[in-house]
């Protein structure tokens, strides 16, 4: 690099670099508005999803029954302290002969 484009670098620099302090010192004399901070965090009532009560055993009626519990595990997730808990509250939901082999 010549020394000519050296210097032109070097000059370039300084005028960004005046400029930058300039918006600097425009900035701290006259700083921005506050602009409020937003809540993250909403408040939105949910209903509450019902329990869909046990399986006796109608296989025409298990995709329903099936599709309610899920519903139902999810919404009352945090209530369920591992993966134990939600096994227990599905398994103690199977009654009848057919849906009892399972929950063995």
């Amino acid at each position: 690099m010549s020394s000519q484009d050296m210097n032109a670098l070097l000059h370039a620099m300084c005028v960004q670099i005046a400029e930058l302090t300039s918006q600097l010192a425009e900035i701290q004399a006259n700083p921005p508005a506050a602009t409020p901070s937003v809540e993250k965090k909403f408040n939105k009532k949910v209903e509450v999803v019902a329990d869909p009560g046990a399986f006796e055993g109608d296989r025409a009626r298990f995709a329903e029954w099936w599709i309610k519990l899920q519903i139902w595990v999810k919404a009352n997730w945090d209530a369920f302290a591992d993966d134990f808990e939600v096994a227990t509250a599905v398994l103690s939901r199977l009654k009848g002969p057919v849906a009892g082999r399972y929950a063995q």
